[in-house]
């Protein structure tokens, strides 16, 4: 599991102040590229060798607003991992008392970014990921 920090700017909020809900989308990316580095794997490095990882799937539960200038704190698992394929579940918690806001979760898929086409990853990305891959405890 890591965790992730942002704060929540100005321009992502709507005219009540509150968090539009497209960023939660956002901010799972950031949250899952930080991930990703944590365990050794750069999308730069998996670009370089043709990959690219592109949502199949996405979704959010809101629990609660996100307010401007909160600190958000979002946990992310690998849940599931493939040669093919991975799962990742995400819990997005206020820093400042705890509250759940939303949770999520997104499935990608590993393609060439030349050709197009779905693509099995080598033991150099595929070994870390599996390595990291864990149940996202429940609330």
């Amino acid at each position: 599991m890591h965790i992730a920090s942002v704060n929540v700017r100005f321009y992502e909020t709507d005219m009540m102040g509150i968090a539009h809900h497209s960023n939660h989308f956002r901010w799972f990316e950031m949250a899952r590229i930080e991930f990703l580095r944590q365990i050794g794997v750069t999308l730069w490095d998996m670009m370089n060798e043709d990959i690219v990882f592109p949502i199949m799937n996405v979704s959010c539960n809101y629990k609660e607003p996100a307010n401007f200038d909160d600190e958000l704190h979002i946990e992310t698992y690998l849940v599931k991992m493939t040669r093919a394929q991975m799962v990742f579940r995400y819990r997005m918690r206020r820093a400042s008392d705890g509250a759940l806001l939303a949770t999520g979760e997104t499935k990608n898929a590993f393609m060439s970014k030349s050709t197009g086409k779905i693509v099995r990853l080598d033991d150099t990305f595929y070994q870390p990921m599996l390595a990291a891959v864990e149940e996202m405890p429940n609330e």
